[in-house]
């Protein structure tokens, strides 16, 4: 390709972060490889222009000041910038001439420079586009977030001689529209509260994107892109947490493209992440990743200060996950702060590791140790080809005299589906598994008489008072564990804010206690929530480290009694990743608290206890 003064810097960027001297996350990675590609294919669709790409590069510094340190200086682009409006302006339809890129959405950590870098796209487009009469709108939910945008704008205006003369300001306090006479253009805010149609839109601002209730913003201006002959939607977020919004919808296409899944040569995505073994919580290298202006933009002191509040800070660590290091939590508010978690983990049991070929073999707890002693277990089926957990709960008296639970939690997965599971989940599953921290289970699905196998392994090492199991598949798990000749002494545990009601067993009949009474069900989701929780803040559980179970415990999240008894239970719905093994420990931890009589279970080993 040349030595790099004849290279554009554009393609510069790209080479660098494809040789690992730009540390850069995976979609970064993609996004670079991306351009080397079409550079490499050019030709009936696309064409590169590093001349074009140059105009917009150097519009910045040349044509646009902001304040710095107290001083008014150019506004020198960071690469990453230079690497978005090069492309953007660089890449060509080849038939047209026009851009080829009309949509732009660019992912990445608070404070990286993404607001004055769209605001400066506004004005760029608003004056210097070959536009007459451009109509440059920025977006928002609300009316407030959609003047921050704007006022950068404005900022941008006043400090800069040139476009301080050339500009008009419409209102003071705010100022609400910024007006170009020579081309007729204009530059204002717009928002989903002020509902308005019939724009001609040549640039559309959308900040943050997670903010916005539906898509009405979005629909509005691609509407309005209609009779202009190269409009352009540029999106800026950081990253969210509901997966049932439209800025989820943003990301996954994005991603989707990225990876080469999904053909729109008209989308341009820059998503900042960290890479699936990079933890933001203990390695601060990671950082630059979602954090590209950092020195700069963002000090590395803030960050240790983002850092040091989401491990202390009860409900900081997600927002602090979400907001600085781009990473899609299952909720706006964590569960538990991480350091309360870790100081639970004990290193307790080691894991089979599997046979290096075919992945098989692993996962199960060396339980030597614990051979023999009293234990309960949660078991969360999943469906077919998702994540199964099976969680392991002994009772320990300490030296103390306090009762803790010793815990670790197996999972299970088809190994036939781990490389689309590691698409979808964004979780490194073959590492998982070659590390003995996953069962592999052979082919697509798990089947139930591979579980049965498992939990007929426990009863025959360990004293197995209570396997605590949801209503999901167990029928079938049942009917095969029977069919093998092992029984276990199973109790339903409700999900949800359902009761139990009466147990019975099963055969169908009442299971009375010694004083000949029928017996309800005393697991209920919301107690053994609370009792897990309990046990984790008092410091009287201990649990097995595992990159697995540690992932789960940042995506909780919880939901509230609508009926207002104070009780909560796991929401799976709003979960983006996996909780399956904090279920299951939830469980396994209300079967081994739960207020159930010593019952002589002699003489129903053959019929055990469940809950209809």
């Amino acid at each position: 390709m040349g030595s790099d003064a004849d290279v554009d810097p554009v393609t510069l960027y790209a080479l660098a972060v494809g040789d690992g001297r730009i540390p850069a996350g995976p979609y970064v990675r993609l996004a670079c490889e991306r351009h080397l590609k079409m550079l490499a294919t050019q030709g009936p669709d696309w064409v590169w222009d590093p001349a074009k790409a140059q105009l917009w590069i150097d519009f910045f510094p040349d044509m646009l000041t902001v304040e710095e340190n107290g001083e008014t200086v150019p506004f020198a682009l960071l690469d990453w910038q230079v690497f978005v409006a090069g492309s953007l302006n660089g890449w060509r339809d080849a038939t047209t001439g026009y851009r080829l890129f009309t949509r732009a959405y660019v992912e990445g950590g608070k404070g990286c420079g993404k607001s004055p870098f769209a605001a400066g796209i506004g004005l760029l487009m608003m004056v210097a586009d070959d536009e007459a009469k451009a109509e440059v709108y920025s977006a928002a939910g609300k009316k407030e977030q959609a003047h921050i945008l704007f006022q950068d704008a404005v900022s941008m205006k006043k400090s800069t001689p040139l476009l301080n003369r050339r500009l008009v300001e419409s209102g003071k306090n705010p100022v609400w529209q910024l007006t170009h006479r020579q081309s007729g253009s204009i530059f204002k805010p717009v928002s989903a509260d002020k509902q308005k149609s019939g724009q001609r839109v040549h640039c559309g601002l959308v900040d943050e994107l997670h903010e916005h209730k539906d898509r009405y913003t979005i629909d509005m201006l691609i509407a309005g892109f209609k009779g202009r002959r190269q409009p352009l939607l540029f999106i800026i977020t950081n990253s969210g947490f509901d997966r049932n919004s439209i800025c989820w919808e943003w990301h996954e296409d994005g991603v989707l493209v990225l990876e080469g899944l999904r053909n729109n040569p008209r989308f341009f995505a820059y998503i900042m992440a960290l890479d699936p073994e990079d933890d933001p919580l203990e390695d601060p290298s990671c950082w630059v990743k979602t954090n590209p202006g950092l020195g700069i933009t963002v000090s590395t002191q803030y960050l240790e200060d983002q850092v040091r509040d989401a491990r202390q800070v009860p409900g900081r660590e997600n927002i602090v996950r979400r907001l600085n290091f781009c990473e899609w939590t299952d909720a706006d508010i964590g569960w538990l702060p991480r350091n309360v978690w870790v100081a639970n983990e004990e290193h307790l049991v080691d894991f089979k590791r599997p046979d290096k070929k075919t992945l098989l073999g692993g996962g199960a707890a060396i339980g030597d140790p614990f051979a023999e002693a009293e234990l309960y277990v949660g078991l969360d089926m999943s469906f077919a080809f998702d994540l199964t957990a099976l969680a392991f709960a002994f009772p320990e008296i300490g030296d103390d005299g306090v009762q803790r639970l010793l815990c670790w939690i197996e999972y299970f997965k088809p190994r036939d589906t781990i490389d689309a599971a590691e698409k979808n989940d964004r979780q490194p599953y073959r590492r998982w598994i070659s590390e003995g921290l996953i069962h592999a289970i052979p082919g697509k699905v798990i089947r139930v008489e591979h579980m049965a196998q498992r939990i007929a392994e426990v009863r025959s090492t360990f004293d197995l008072k209570y396997a605590a199991y949801d209503r999901y598949a167990h029928k079938a798990l049942e009917d095969q564990m029977v069919e093998n000749g092992v029984a276990a002494n199973w109790i339903e545990h409700p999900q949800g804010f359902r009761r139990g009601g009466a147990l019975k067993d099963r055969r169908g009949n009442p299971v009375k206690g010694p004083d000949g009474k029928a017996l309800e069900n005393p697991l209920w989701m919301p107690e053994s929530i609370k009792q897990l929780q309990g046990r984790i803040i008092e410091n009287r559980i201990r649990v097995q480290p595992s990159p697995v179970t540690r992932t789960q415990v940042s995506s909780v999240a919880l939901i509230q009694d609508p009926r207002g008894t104070g009780g909560m239970v796991f929401d799976k719905n709003k979960a983006t990743g996996r909780i399956d093994g904090i279920v299951a420990l939830a469980m396994a931890v209300g079967a081994a608290d739960m207020k159930l009589p010593r019952l002589d279970l002699s003489g129903f080993l053959d019929r055990p206890v469940i809950a209809r």
